[in-house]
């Protein structure tokens, strides 16, 4: 795994913005390493100086945007439900201003939010459940 130095002002900076976000948020290379977690990603137990898509399965990670957000350069944003968490996330990959090599990401969960079209289906007892996700 290649070694990648942040300055102490980003790592501060990172800090200072993401520490009181109420869910996980990862600065990372854009070749996915892990530099720093926010307090509720060191919580959840993130880890630092790994992949983000070695952990868990591959399909997890079939919806990173991260490679648009550097092509653009501009945030990129997935409001999706993800069934392995079970939630739908408002999910973004933000580069950061000035530097071609990391960014920001974060998923946002805004299940109790979220339209019903966002959710997948669930049948009643009495129906048949080949319409629905419940099994």
């Amino acid at each position: 795994m290649a070694s990648h130095e942040i300055s102490d002002e980003i790592r501060r900076n990172f800090h200072l913005f993401y520490d009181n976000f109420p869910f996980p948020v990862i600065l990372a290379h854009k070749d996915r390493t892990i530099l720093e977690v926010n307090k509720k990603g060191a919580e959840v137990g993130y880890p630092t100086g790994v992949r983000c898509v070695d952990m868990g399965q591959k399909e997890h990670h079939k919806s990173c945007l991260a490679n648009k957000a550097f092509a653009e350069q501009t945030a990129t944003r997935l409001v999706a439900y993800f069934d392995f968490t079970g939630t739908v996330l408002d999910s973004y990959w933000i580069p950061l201003a000035g530097s071609d090599e990391l960014y920001v990401h974060y998923g946002a969960d805004i299940t109790e939010w979220a339209s019903e079209k966002l959710l997948p289906k669930q049948c009643d007892s009495a129906t048949d459940c080949a319409a629905c996700s419940c099994g």
